[in-house]
């Protein structure tokens, strides 16, 4: 419309006496990629998305961090969060504290949330239903929207179901009800997509700490890469924010396949073991990380971590029995960042990337 266009051009004049010639054209280019005059891009754009015209993989669309506040303001970025649960209230009500408390750098940001509550029985469960029902965010800072399923989908359905992107500009984190949020998860998250939501090896970024390799022998190892981010084979299931398209040519990939008979095994993971078990046991249906893990395998896809030095996390895993666990610890996985260190501004061009083994791959 005439009012949209009046304010893009406010921006980009606005941008003009901020900036140098050169960051000037490149956050424009930016702009026009991430706030398109259209309102979407038809899902068709996502299955067939393979990277950016103008940016490389190690480029990034800002030269200083007054380039990437401006962006932050004027870039078209949506963010759903999606909550699924099923009868650990106590678990929702602490994650939902947590999400009440997030932290919001400018006025008008804002984020829409959808609580995902799969069918159970008991009062446990009427209580998570009573929870979702009855969360607000602050004012103004979002909406909420309470799903109450019928029937019982599964966890694998529950996340293959939970979102469907229409474009570029729009974003998800889908976090289940056992964890808990750091105040400034939002803020490092939508500056981390706009930096790196270019990048064609890049299948999402993790909330979650990097603490493991699935690699035969598995065992738990933390990655040390200053504090900065990084990219790691293995998708971060603990607050996993998919990149859209990829997202979206991964369910695609899937719903070609039968989910019933496929074996999406990848060799030396202790990840496809892991499938087989559960395929014994005849739970195939509740876990869903390994055709993840088969399908960026296949296409030469990462996700993104940051490993702080001071081992606080931007999400916690409370690891209460449910689906995973028979037993709860009582006490999270890392204490909850509630600080804002320098390493959340640090946003290299240059990723490193770590293969299935730790080891770090050099191009």
């Amino acid at each position: 419309s005439t009012k949209e266009g009046g304010e893009e051009g406010r921006v980009v004049s606005s941008l003009h006496r901020r900036m140098n010639p050169y960051v000037y054209y490149t956050v424009l280019w930016t702009l026009l990629w991430c706030h398109p005059p259209t309102r979407s891009q038809p899902e068709e754009d996502l299955l067939t998305w393979s990277g950016s015209p103008s940016l490389h993989n190690d480029e990034v669309p800002w030269s200083c961090l007054a380039d990437l506040a401006v962006l932050e303001q004027t870039a078209r970025f949506t963010l759903k969060v999606i909550v699924l649960t099923m009868n650990r209230p106590e678990s929702l009500a602490r994650l939902l504290h947590s999400l009440n408390s997030t932290y919001f750098e400018f006025d008008e940001d804002r984020i829409d949330v959808e609580i995902h509550v799969d069918k159970s029985h008991g009062w446990l469960y009427r209580d998570c239903v009573n929870l979702a029902q009855n969360f607000t965010l602050p004012r103004g800072r979002g909406s909420v929207t309470a799903k109450v399923f019928d029937t019982n989908h599964g966890l694998r359905a529950a996340w293959f179901e939970a979102w469907t992107p229409q474009s570029l500009t729009d974003h998800a984190v889908i976090i289940e009800d056992d964890l808990q949020l750091s105040p400034q998860w939002f803020s490092w998250l939508r500056k981390a997509w706009i930096t790196y939501g270019h990048r064609t090896d890049l299948a999402g970024i993790a909330l979650s700490r990097q603490y493991m390799v699935v690699q035969k022998p598995e065992r738990d190892f933390e990655i040390h890469n200053d504090g900065v981010p990084f990219l790691y084979r293995l998708v971060g299931t603990w607050g996993f924010s998919p990149h859209p398209a990829r997202w979206t040519q991964f369910l695609a990939w899937f719903n070609s396949v039968s989910s019933a008979t496929f074996d999406p095994y990848v060799p030396g993971l202790i990840t496809s073991d892991w499938l087989h078990i559960h395929n014994r046991q005849g739970r195939r249906h509740m876990t869903w990380e390994q055709w993840h893990i088969y399908h960026s395998n296949n296409n030469s896809l990462f996700t993104l971590y940051i490993n702080l030095p001071s081992r606080e996390v931007l999400l916690s895993n409370w690891r209460e029995a449910g689906v995973h666990s028979r037993t709860s610890p009582n006490h999270p996985d890392y204490p909850v960042l509630d600080s804002c260190p320098i390493q959340l501004q640090e946003f290299p061009g240059h990723l490193r990337k770590y293969d299935w083994n730790a080891q770090e791959i050099n191009d």
